[in-house]
């Protein structure tokens, strides 16, 4: 029996029956949900430029697994060279300049923070500020704007959970800031 992918229909047919699989079976090499799906959604969506037929569901199958598989390769890799860069641009740094660039991240961070807590209601916004800015403790926070400790974590929590929420939509500008935090 031969498998046609020229439709809708049958496309969708093969997603809703291997989806979920694949991306399991991808989630064991990259450990991310997130890359696995993006690696699953690759696969099929070039299976779907490509226009690929299949000599039989077995044939499909070990096509969708190999690709996914292969993906997953090279989504690794990629993640290796780039963390491999990374070391060695963090190499290539004077070590005179290194205050100064950590300065000037911190900068860039604080800007982009401040930025992002006009978006959020102000109790969370004056509690991030305190805590990032002036480096007060939840405690020492707690005291200064007359609120129990338990309320202080709680409004952080969701003012950090909203600002990663806003983050995660630019996957490129979330990834720089990633890249910042851990840099400085």
């Amino acid at each position: 029996m031969q498998i046609i992918i020229s439709n809708q229909e049958t496309f969708k047919v093969i997603f809703l029956r291997y989806h979920k699989s694949l991306c399991l079976f991808a989630l064991r090499y990259l450990k991310s949900k997130e890359d696995a799906e993006e690696a699953v959604q690759s696969v099929f969506l070039k299976m779907l430029e490509v226009k690929v037929n299949f000599e039989g569901p077995e044939v499909l199958r070990a096509y969708l697994y190999r690709s996914v598989y292969h993906t997953c390769l090279n989504s690794i890799r990629s993640k290796t060279r780039q963390i491999n860069r990374e070391d060695f641009y963090q190499s290539q740094i004077d070590p005179d300049e290194q205050p100064y660039l950590n300065n000037m991240l911190k900068a860039e961070l604080t800007a982009i923070l401040s930025r992002e807590l006009t978006f959020l209601p102000k109790i969370q916004a004056d509690i991030i500020k305190l805590s990032y800015f002036e480096e007060l403790s939840n405690d020492e926070i707690a005291a200064r704007l007359d609120l129990s400790l338990q309320t202080v974590k709680n409004y952080k929590h969701m003012g950090l959970k909203s600002i990663r929420k806003r983050f995660s939509r630019d996957s490129a500008f979330y990834t720089f800031l990633t890249f910042l935090i851990n840099f400085v």
